[in-house]
């Protein structure tokens, strides 16, 4: 979910125990020289990001250390090192390499530490967008929706073992959804957004009904692993072109076609004042069209199937739902969070379905209009 945006920098100067900590991660655990610089990327929500210089034999490097959030399991961890690694060794070089350390782990745990920490490589461009900020031209637009399709592509034949994310598929997660909100909904916590979400609750939980994926077409639509996160936060530009990929910490076996619309919602949603929440129909037809347009022209992954766009729009509708869910239980979930800005993350993704849902035979020609 929209909890891994990275568009700002701080270097810490101070001692600091978070510094301390990363610094003696980085030369008790790594082959990466002496630590020059610590600089935190702001903008995620539950995990916490750096960008280190490091000097090795008088040369300085940049690398990217993350410090995953609590209560994320090490197979979690261990199935997106392993999907990154399958994906390059095919070909798709956009995420960045993760960084073994001296006992040839992709992470490593401190034993004074309630945390898991990784460093992967630094990956040059440009931070431009945020993922309530989907502002991209359209050369951008292009280039990141032929990536997604480039990566789908890559995940083809992706064997996790026993790695895997704790949360299920999004057909197991959905119907969890109901007994969830409603539960939320009794806390009787009083602030403007649990007046927002009483006020909605009843055509949510309508949604949810409405929009089910059946076990039938599942059966014929496409699976492979998923970025579930791909949004324009994640993603570093160059010269119009996305030349990195971040934050596979969300990835799990699904849906293709699930993903492909979290990141319809996420890029094509407008967040300005008038528009917040309607689906900009024109951009989400050419992040459509790209996407179908590059698995056209490769091999590895097929086009989008007849079943998958029939199907489009109620799993757009899904894709919002699950971004909702992420919005509402990370809200009921801590009690100092910002009641202004989570109010208006739920109010955008509301208004979005109710937009899909007014929306729906524009939509669904959009998506017949790509098999032509």
């Amino acid at each position: 979910m929209p909890n891994r945006t990275a568009s700002a920098s701080r270097r810490i100067n101070s001692p600091s125990d978070s510094r301390r900590e990363i610094v003696e991660v980085i030369e008790e655990w790594y082959d990466l020289g002496r630590v020059q610089m610590v600089s935190e990327i702001f903008g995620g929500y539950e995990n916490r990001s750096y960008r280190l210089v490091t000097k090795r034999q008088g040369r300085p490097q940049n690398h990217f250390l993350r410090r995953y959030k609590q209560g994320i399991t090490v197979q979690e961890i261990q199935f997106e090192h392993a999907l990154l690694a399958h994906c390059a060794a095919r070909g798709f070089t956009l995420g960045a390499r993760v960084i073994a350390n001296r006992q040839g782990t992709t992470y490593i745990k401190p034993d004074h530490s309630k945390h898991v920490f990784a460093v992967y490589e630094f990956i040059e461009g440009e931070d431009k967008y945020a993922w309530n900020n989907p502002s991209l031209n359209d050369e951008e637009f292009v280039s990141a929706s032929k990536t997604l399709a480039t990566f789908h592509s890559a995940a083809i034949g992706f064997e996790p073992g026993n790695f895997r994310r704790v949360e299920p598929p999004i057909r197991d997660l959905l119907p969890t959804f109901r007994s969830r909100f409603k539960s939320f909904a009794q806390t009787g916590r009083n602030s403007k957004f649990q007046r927002f979400f009483l006020t909605h609750l009843d055509k949510i939980l309508e949604s949810i009904e409405n929009n089910r994926i059946t076990k039938a077409d599942a059966s014929l639509m496409p699976h492979c692993a998923i970025h579930c996160d791909y949004h324009p936060g994640n993603l570093k530009y160059l010269n119009n072109r996305v030349v990195g990929v971040f934050d596979f910490d969300w990835s799990k076996i699904d849906l293709r076609l699930f993903d492909l619309c979290m990141a319809v919602d996420y890029f094509c949603c407008s967040w300005e004042a008038g528009t917040d929440g309607d689906l900009r129909l024109d951009k989400a037809r050419l992040f459509l069209n790209a996407y179908q347009e590059r698995l056209q022209q490769t091999g590895g992954m097929k086009p989008l199937k007849p079943v998958e766009i029939r199907n489009l729009p109620d799993i757009l509708s899904v894709a919002n739902l699950c971004i909702v869910n992420w919005i509402v239980s990370t809200f009921y979930l801590d009690d100092d969070l910002n009641d202004h800005d989570y109010l208006a993350y739920l109010q955008h993704s509301v208004r979005l379905m109710y937009f899909i849902d007014k929306q729906r035979s524009t939509i669904s020609q959009i998506a017949a209009d790509l098999l032509k």
